[in-house]
C-alpha cells in the first residue's frame, strides 16, 4: 500500500480539526464538531486511562481544559506511515506555548479519526 500526497493532506485536514477541537473552550460546539472528525468510536488513551466515544471524550476534553486553563495546543504538521499517523505538539499558554511537549499517535477509518494514543515528554 502506497501513501499518496492526497492521504496525507486528508490526514493532516482531520488533525487540524482534532486541534480545533481541543483548542475551542466552549463545549456547545463539540457536539457539531465530533462526528465530522470522529468515528462513532473514537478513542482517546493517555496516562490517565482511556475515553471512548463522544460523550466520554467530551468529558475528558473538559477535565483538561478545566485543569489547564488558557492552555492551546500548537501541533506540528503530521508524520504519516502506512494508516497510522504521529503529530508532534506543545501546549501551554500563549507566552509559553511549549510547556508540555507531547505526541499523539493515530488512526483513520472511513475517513476519520478512529483512535488518538497520547504521549506526553517527560522532564
Amino acid at each position: 500500500m502506497k501513501t499518496t500526497p492526497q492521504d496525507i493532506a486528508a490526514a493532516q485536514r482531520l488533525i487540524d480539526l482534532h486541534f480545533d477541537i481541543w483548542n475551542d473552550s466552549n463545549a456547545a460546539n463539540w457536539a457539531s464538531k465530533f462526528p465530522q472528525v470522529y468515528t462513532a468510536n473514537f478513542f482517546v488513551a493517555d496516562y490517565q486511562g482511556m475515553a471512548t466515544g463522544y460523550e466520554e471524550v467530551a468529558k475528558l476534553l473538559k477535565r483538561v481544559q478545566g485543569e489547564h486553563a488558557g492552555f492551546v495546543f500548537t501541533p506540528e504538521p503530521i508524520s504519516w506511515n502506512h494508516g497510522v499517523g504521529r503529530v508532534t505538539w506543545g501546549y501551554g499558554p500563549q507566552d509559553n506555548p511549549n510547556l508540555v511537549r507531547g505526541e499523539d499517535i493515530f488512526t483513520i477509518e472511513d475517513g476519520k479519526l478512529a483512535s488518538a494514543r497520547v504521549f506526553i515528554d517527560k522532564k
